[in-house]
């Protein structure tokens, strides 16, 4: 019998956090573009549709610190469980008012539910890549949304390990060629 090398049994697990909410949307091709080249490198992928999830708005009391829970009963139960488990985690948003859906900063706002009594992150050692689709032309109207991630990031002590910045997704379905391939060359480059 041929025995796994500890490399070959450990598999990476990944999630998808997708704030739009098209389900069959530009933003949805760049994230099933990165869905298949993970898993095609053997990752395990979970990917949540915020739309569909109940997750209630930050409270900002902060008694989720000394434990990680909070106290608010809703579905960002499941999306800290999954971000747990996670080695890497991907934001897909569509860029509304140059920032993320309302959807994903939700999610984004409970992360304080990462940090303990001493703002010390729970996501230590975890990478994240974020994909954003936009109408504008201009590739600097996602700019905002770019800073808020690497500030959140580097609070939560996760390594940005890139991103895709798709302009001119208009109409739906109407995203180029060559942002599917830089996503896929994204997914590609993760270790």
């Amino acid at each position: 019998m041929r025995h796994k090398s500890f490399e070959e049994a450990v598999m990476k697990n990944a999630v998808i956090l997708f704030g739009s909410p098209r389900k069959k949307g530009n933003t949805a091709e760049l994230a099933r573009t990165v869905v298949a080249a993970l898993k095609e490198k053997g990752w395990g992928v979970r990917t949540l549709y915020l739309n569909d999830m109940n997750i209630r708005p930050c409270q900002g009391c902060y008694t989720c610190l000394p434990g990680g829970v909070c106290k608010i009963q809703d579905d960002m139960k499941d999306v800290r469980k999954y971000i747990m488990e996670s080695d890497l985690i991907v934001y897909a948003t569509p860029i509304y008012w140059f920032g993320p859906s309302g959807q994903l900063k939700l999610a984004m706002d409970r992360s304080i539910a990462f940090m303990d009594e001493n703002f010390v992150s729970r996501l230590k050692g975890k990478k994240a890549i974020t994909l954003t689709t936009f109408g504008d032309e201009h590739i600097d109207s996602c700019q905002p949304a770019v800073d808020m991630f690497t500030k959140t990031f580097d609070l939560l002590g996760i390594s940005y390990a890139g991103q895709v910045n798709a302009p001119g997704c208009q109409p739906q379905g109407g995203i180029r060629r060559q942002y599917i391939e830089k996503a896929k060359a994204l997914a590609d480059s993760i270790a």
